[in-house]
């Protein structure tokens, strides 16, 4: 009864030890030689040894491009890879640089994320304000993965917290335009600007409109009007949480990433 108990006890420690999820810190991304480059181009890896074949979400921090540092979203499944990267920051950058580091970040992602257990075919690219917009122009415009050697739509799928649709007000400010940031503008910064390719399924969450960002709700509904209008991706879909602000969004997003993903690529391993 004892050895019983015993070999019990040792295969649930295995069990438990086996889910843990470990953290590798600060890996360096950029080929960049800027000094503020190599300070801030770094990312955390989160994953679960001895796993192959899961699901990965790259995430960008908000911060109005000026501002933030790297983290884990909430509410994730643990069965997820998450990748969590730093970028340059304006003004010591301009805000244009900050698209390039997430490009080359989501291209280290594809590169290197199996050796975290990570399937390159299910790369989920994804981000909170600041964030999501940086996610989506990289979803959005080819050319940033491209000069990597990588499709924007061998991304999975983008799935864009709170994000900017139009141009974003600190790009247009980097680039001298001193207009009211709530006017909006659309160029080729922006990710209603860049509506020529297909691009990867695209999920949407945003904040209750009556406290959200101004105008957020409303130009997120036309870009996913005009993405489903144009056939431009496989799956659109929207969510407007109700009673939720712009920053309180982040928070259950995981939870509506988690199903965006499984619609995509189907259930995980083991079904959860």
């Amino acid at each position: 009864m004892k050895i019983l108990a015993t070999l019990l006890a040792l295969a649930i420690a295995s069990a438990l030890s086996a889910a843990e999820q470990s953290v590798e810190r600060d890996i360096p991304y950029s080929q960049s030689s800027d000094a503020y480059a190599r300070q801030r181009c770094a990312l955390d890896v989160k994953y679960q040894k001895g796993e192959s074949g899961r699901r990965v979400l790259v995430w960008f921090h908000g911060g109005g491009i000026t501002s933030g540092s790297k983290h884990f979203p909430a509410n994730l499944p643990k069965d997820f890879v998450v990748v969590a990267a730093n970028y340059r920051l304006s003004p010591k950058a301009s805000a244009e640089k900050a698209i390039e580091d997430a490009a080359e970040a989501v291209a280290w992602t594809f590169k290197n994320i199996e050796k975290f257990g990570g399937d390159p075919k299910k790369i989920f690219v994804s981000g909170h304000s600041a964030g999501a917009y940086l996610a989506g122009m990289v979803g959005f415009n080819p050319e940033y993965l491209g000069k990597f050697g990588i499709k924007n739509t061998d991304i999975a799928g983008l799935a864009l917290v709170s994000g900017q649709a139009t141009t974003h007000f600190r790009v247009r400010s980097d680039l001298g335009d001193k207009s009211n940031s709530l006017k909006p503008k659309i160029d080729r910064h922006a990710l209603l600007g860049n509506l020529d390719n297909p691009i990867p399924p695209l999920c949407l969450i945003l904040g209750d409109r009556r406290i959200e960002f101004p105008e957020r709700v409303e130009e997120n509904l036309l870009l996913a009007s005009a993405v489903k209008n144009l056939k431009l991706a496989k799956i659109v879909e929207i969510h407007e949480l109700q009673g939720l602000n712009h920053v309180q969004v982040a928070n259950p997003a995981g939870f509506i990433i988690d199903g965006f993903s499984k619609k995509v690529c189907g259930a995980p391993k083991g079904g959860k």
